[in-house]
């Protein structure tokens, strides 16, 4: 009977335990969901704005284009007509991830090219052609019948190919250029209604300045992308000190071919802020089946709960640190295919609440600079009190095909997700960090990611893209009468040489 008593006893203490362990969490958590809202709620007419929630602009109209290529054609050389003579301004639009109103045109017309998004894969050359107001989403299941995948594109789904080629995005796939890399050719509708057929061969300089070029040269139509197969990937990962991390990226990624994604996560807990890093990466282990599964990851509410949990919140940074630890652990050997990775939708971050939003930075830092900066980045963000929710490392290439080019030798990106509130004193405080992250990346030779808030100050800008004159020169160039416009323009567009001034301001 003692003994009974004392097994019952020690289960007892076992079970208060375990309950002691788990009802923390778990009441943040189901709180942290419980909370979360479900809707954003509408604009008013009139208004239009980005993924920021912080760029409400006055717009006179937003344009659909037509579907149908030659019906869009039409459309678009009778729009340009119509702005060139009522003098309205033309921002382009795709999925609006920018956040600095790079859309947006203040009394203007927004151009929404999303119904644009037809797709051909020639077999023979494994050359996508596809409409610039596809997204990633329609690419990948149409390319994944064939046995093939996207060369280069950001680590979501979500995305449209023209706005990835306005901002020349980079994503997941190690040691490559960014997506200017995977272009043979555009076809880009220009201010006097031409269509001119671009790439390193025939019209190079608009080619150049097109991609990365934040739809300030004309309408991208259409693109031709490389593709590479689709493959079987097994994931793995490396959990270490950050200050090890090229260390560890040399070891199993630099000197490992079978790599085809890479990224790294920096830990942003409160206690040990950037000093642990998880390098993540996927091994290929064959050719995949033609046609297979898509599916996403499931477990989304749960994933989304502790990502939100996370925010203004030190435990819940804890929290979700130490359960991604705890799952990736689990998943090293797992198999995907290179599409089912791609394939994942943002909406899992999405912020919804009311009075805040979420906002990116990223920092293109040279190799032999990267652990410098992981140090200023630890000395600057807490002194402001911000609160970082992530930061993704991700290595890109040289690129040699564009204007504009941001990474000018091998670099690392610091992509780092931010919560703010919407009010003018946040956007303050915002402001004065990211001039200041920015001054630490200049004086590493690094320089700022230009689709994101416009907090750079004039010299900033153009320390970081010594280019920018002339790009702006050209622009002006190629439309002289200042029909494509955005915000992004607006702002900066003094920096161009005095003597080439647009007609429309």
């Amino acid at each position: 009977m003692k003994r009974k008593q004392v097994i019952l006893a020690s289960l007892l203490v076992v079970v208060c335990v375990l309950l002691g362990v788990l009802i923390r969490p778990a009441s943040h958590l189901w709180k942290t969901h419980r909370h979360d809202a479900s809707t954003l709620a509408r604009l008013p007419r009139g208004q239009a704005d980005d993924i920021s929630h912080l760029n409400k602009t006055p717009v006179r109209a937003e344009i659909a284009v037509a579907a149908d290529t030659a019906a869009a054609l039409r459309q678009l050389r009778e729009l340009l007509r119509y702005a060139d003579q009522q003098h309205l301004p033309i921002a382009i639009a795709g999925a609006k991830h920018s956040m600095g109103g790079h859309t947006l045109a203040p009394d203007g017309i927004r151009l929404n090219m999303l119904p644009f998004r037809h797709l051909h894969l020639d077999t023979t050359t494994q050359v996508l052609t596809v409409g610039s107001g596809a997204l990633w989403a329609d690419v990948i299941p149409y390319l994944n019948r064939y046995g093939r995948a996207v060369a280069t594109m950001q680590s979501d789904n979500a995305f449209s190919v023209g706005g990835s080629l306005s901002v020349n995005c980079h994503g997941w796939q190690p040691n490559q250029p960014p997506i200017a890399g995977s272009v043979e050719a555009i076809r880009v509708l220009l201010a006097d209604g031409r269509v001119l057929t671009c790439s390193r061969r025939q019209n190079q300089q608009l080619f150049s300045l097109v991609l990365g070029g934040y739809g300030l040269l004309g309408i991208i139509l259409e693109a031709q992308l490389r593709t590479v197969p689709n493959e079987q990937y097994s994931y793995h990962r490396v959990y270490a000190p950050a200050a090890t991390y090229l260390e560890q990226y040399a070891k199993h990624v630099d000197r490992n071919p079978r790599v085809g994604l890479a990224y790294g996560r920096l830990n942003v807990t409160p206690d040990n802020f950037l000093e642990g890093v998880m390098l993540n990466y996927f091994e290929r282990e064959g050719p995949a089946p033609r046609g297979g599964s898509l599916q996403e990851p499931g477990l989304t509410d749960l994933k989304r709960a502790i990502f939100l949990g996370s925010k203004r919140d030190g435990y819940g940074k804890q929290l979700r640190w130490n359960m991604e630890r705890t799952f990736t652990r689990t998943q090293v050997g797992n198999e995907f295919t290179r599409n089912q990775i791609m394939n994942e939708s943002p909406a899992l971050y999405l912020n919804r609440t009311a009075g805040q939003t979420d906002v990116l930075h990223e920092y293109f830092i040279p190799r032999r600079n990267f652990d410098a900066f992981r140090r200023a980045l630890q000395r600057i963000v807490p002194r402001h009190q911000a609160d970082l929710l992530n930061i993704t490392l991700r290595n890109v290439y040289p690129d040699k095909d564009t204007f504009l080019p941001y990474a000018r030798e091998e670099v690392f990106g610091f992509v780092m997700f931010f919560n703010q509130d919407i009010t003018p004193q946040a956007e303050q405080d915002m402001q004065q960090l990211t001039q200041e992250l920015i001054e630490a990346a200049t004086r590493l030779d690094g320089v700022y990611y230009l689709p994101y808030r416009l907090h750079a100050t004039d010299t900033q800008l153009e320390n970081a893209y010594p280019m920018m004159p002339e790009f702006l020169r050209l622009k002006r160039q190629y439309d002289p009468r200042g029909l494509f416009q955005n915000t992004f323009y607006q702002q900066y567009q003094h920096l161009a040489p005095a003597a080439n001034v647009a007609a429309r301001n």
